[in-house]
């Protein structure tokens, strides 16, 4: 039950209010159960919700009715009910009944609770730990955890539409388990949900990572080794432009004296035959 609606009750002398659930979207009902008999005058609902008040209340004057609302359009009064559309997490809250006829005024008092279901999700994180969490109920989501272990931190973050989200972090150092069962209760479950998470993969995970950072090492050495060849060979040629090459001007120069060397040693066979012939001829004379 509400705590405030508990403080309310105690200062009112009230001991107890009916606990009313509903889920979110439905409608709900709620009566007064106060009855007047045929001298009911006026009915008047005090709502204290979450973050707001109003009222509704309807007067009998004879044979005419007045009434009067500051409260949601979703929320309409007939008689001793007070019927509310479409509830929302918004709506929660005490609601307060008054009849009043010719002799007393009676009043009825109803705590309203909307339950929202949460949507549950259970994960490992980048560093190791399991987290798991319950987002969006209302009540807040009880999350525990099998093994029980002393490193759990939880979280409770309020969402815009007034709902709560349960987030129950498991460090891995406070367990030497193989795997873990989260395990997460709310009213909305038939039965707890349970999930179940392995705690090896958070190595390779480390692996991958650390993989990836050797296999990006070897590919920048493997292309910086590459560059420095590369602009080795070019600095190389460069220099070779730049200064004579003795060996390869000498064999230049040969090929372009070959065929003037060919002519000559041609040319001194032909003398030499020539000057046999004539010494030849001497000799016989």
């Amino acid at each position: 039950m509400n705590v405030s609606l508990l403080l309310i009750f105690s200062l009112l002398g009230v001991s107890r209010a009916d606990v009313v659930p509903v889920r979110r979207g439905e409608t709900v009902v709620l009566q007064c159960e106060a009855d007047p008999g045929d001298t009911l005058l006026s009915v008047t609902w005090k709502l204290h919700l979450y973050n707001s008040s109003c009222v509704i209340s309807y007067k009998i004057e004879e044979d005419n009715m007045t009434s009067y609302s500051s409260c949601s359009t979703r929320m309409r009064s007939d008689r001793l009910s007070l019927r509310i559309s479409n509830a929302e997490v918004s709506d929660e809250g005490n609601y307060t009944c008054e009849v009043v006829n010719a002799i007393d005024t009676l009043s009825t008092y109803k705590s309203l609770q909307v339950l929202a279901q949460p949507s549950t999700y259970l994960k490992l994180n980048s560093d190791g730990s399991s987290e798991c969490g319950a987002v969006g109920g209302n009540p807040p989501a009880e999350i525990s955890w099998i093994p029980h272990s002393d490193g759990i931190t939880t979280t409770i973050l309020e969402e815009p539409d007034q709902t709560r989200t349960m987030i129950s972090t498991l460090r891995p150092e406070s367990l030497n388990e193989t795997s873990v069962t989260c395990v997460v209760s709310h009213p909305t479950f038939m039965t707890p949900w349970k999930g179940v998470i392995s705690l090896n993969s958070s190595n390779w995970i480390r692996y991958l990572v650390l993989g990836s950072g050797i296999s990006l090492l070897l590919v920048l050495t493997s292309l910086l080794i590459w560059k420095r060849l590369y602009l080795r060979t070019c600095l190389k040629k460069l220099v070779n432009r730049d200064v004579p090459n003795t060996q390869t001007d000498y064999e230049e120069e040969k090929q372009e004296l070959e065929p003037y060397a060919t002519y000559t040693q041609q040319d001194n066979v032909i003398y030499c035959v020539a000057t046999k012939f004539i010494d030849t001829d001497q000799a016989v004379g």
